[in-house]
């Protein structure tokens, strides 16, 4: 998906749309599915539109999911640029996303994370040709933390950049659940950059260092005209990514709230990417704060290398468990009774089957190993962390990697681990991120 917001809704709004599952349109590289304009989807959008009487101006797109259009546009009231997301309107009414970033705005201002986390600036209802549509304005950002690694040769970010950019989702984290909210989708995509490329300045200026938009046609497959309900034009976002290797500003927030919800709920199903889910919600057992905790130890292990902590080509849950297998240990006894395919990996006595028809070695490659491998050096000599902060790594992750949601380890307590006190404050203060 080329968004720096992603989003994963639990309803489809297409259904409210007809024959939306019938291609219309000519397909055009980078943007949204076009078939997702008509009653109930997206709303059209052009550069050059304006809302709230002027204050919001587009002037270029930042990104796309699913569920909403994403837009960079000049705020003309407090002269500077924001994200503006319009969501589609069939969720307009039952999107929860405003109200976690409102809670997000209004509690804790003083705690040490809050600067690590998307702010609300505003909201405000539209009405267009496909139905009212809730606008979310946030503070711009750059490309995500996942983007910058693919823009990358190495895949990886200098030592120091990775150690500032983890222990400022820690915080961020923290400050998240301090506010009684579960982000439920934390992961590479969803932690972007602070561009310096959205200073205040006037348009000309900005497209000179982030490119004019490219205004790509809206076709119909069968030649009739468009109606109102799709842009006159359609627009890929602004090429705005920066290699892992090169970045230098290495100041994030988290972003991304579609998911969220608050504490208080009861939720167990979750749309993450497959390979992040914690062991719980595949034997749907109700998700608290603690999911958060195991996504972001993945996501971590990520920053820091060069490569994600659980691996597999399109995995299923079975896949995924048997990679917590292989890196943690024994599941518990009481999930491990539930798991009705752990006899395509292992034999009776819970050891590797060594004839698996299934896509996974039948070998454990404990986290141990896999620190090792994530692409530092494995050679503890040359490494580029020392096997100091390796010790201090692997506690800190497997704390977080806990099966059990109560041994989990709290957002509070990581950000008091000896990692983070010796890795990870230091170099957010050596990159420049605090003073």
């Amino acid at each position: 998906m080329s968004s720096s917001t992603q989003d994963h809704p639990t309803e489809d709004p297409s259904k409210t749309s007809a024959d939306l599952s019938q291609v219309q349109y000519q397909w055009q590289e980078g943007v949204e599915n076009l078939e997702g304009y008509g009653p109930g989807g997206y709303h059209p959008t052009h550069i050059g539109d304006q809302h709230c009487d002027g204050r919001y101006h587009v002037v270029h797109k930042l990104g796309y999911g699913t569920y909403s259009t994403v837009w960079l546009a000049r705020d003309n009231l407090e002269a500077k640029y924001v994200a503006l997301k319009i969501l589609v309107a069939a969720v307009c009414q039952n999107r929860s996303e405003s109200k976690i970033l409102r809670a997000l705005s209004l509690r804790n201002p003083e705690h040490p994370g809050r600067a690590y986390v998307s702010s609300l600036l505003d909201e405000f209802v539209i009405t267009g040709p496909n139905g009212r549509h809730l606008c979310v304005v946030s503070e711009a950002a750059g490309c995500s933390v996942a983007q910058s690694k693919e823009a990358s040769i190495t895949w990886k970010f200098p030592p120091n950049v990775a150690r500032a950019i983890s222990a400022q989702v820690l915080l961020g984290l923290d400050y998240v659940h301090s506010c009684g909210v579960i982000h439920a989708d934390l992961h590479s995509n969803n932690i972007l950059f602070k561009s310096p490329s959205f200073t205040w300045c006037a348009t000309d200026e900005l497209y000179s260092r982030v490119g004019e938009p490219q205004k790509l046609p809206v076709e119909r497959l069968d030649g009739s005209p468009n109606g109102p309900e799709v842009p006159e034009y359609c627009v890929p976002p602004a090429f705005i990514f920066e290699s892992s290797e090169d970045i230098v500003d290495s100041q994030v927030i988290i972003a991304d709230f579609g998911e969220a919800f608050f504490q208080d709920e009861k939720r167990k199903e979750l749309h993450a990417p497959m390979l992040l889910l914690p062991p719980e919600i595949f034997f749907d057992d109700v998700a608290g704060p603690e999911i958060d905790v195991w996504m972001l130890a993945c996501t971590i292990y990520e920053i820091l290398g060069e490569r994600p902590l659980f691996e597999g080509f399109m995995p299923d849950k079975d896949h995924v468990l048997a990679e917590m297998v292989s890196t943690l240990g024994d599941l518990p006894r009481h999930w491990w009774d539930r798991w009705e395919e752990k006899t395509d990996f292992f034999l009776e006595d819970g050891s590797w089957k060594p004839d698996t028809h299934r896509g996974h070695e039948p070998h454990s490659r404990l986290l141990a190993q896999r620190l090792r491998i994530m692409g530092r050096g494995e050679d503890p000599e040359t490494c580029e962390f020392s096997r100091e902060e390796m010790a201090s790594l692997e506690m800190l992750l497997k704390q977080m990697l806990a099966y059990e949601p109560s041994e989990r380890i709290t957002t509070g307590a990581t950000i008091e681990s000896e990692w983070m006190k010796g890795w990870g404050k230091p170099a957010m203060a050596e990159t420049g991120v605090i003073s």
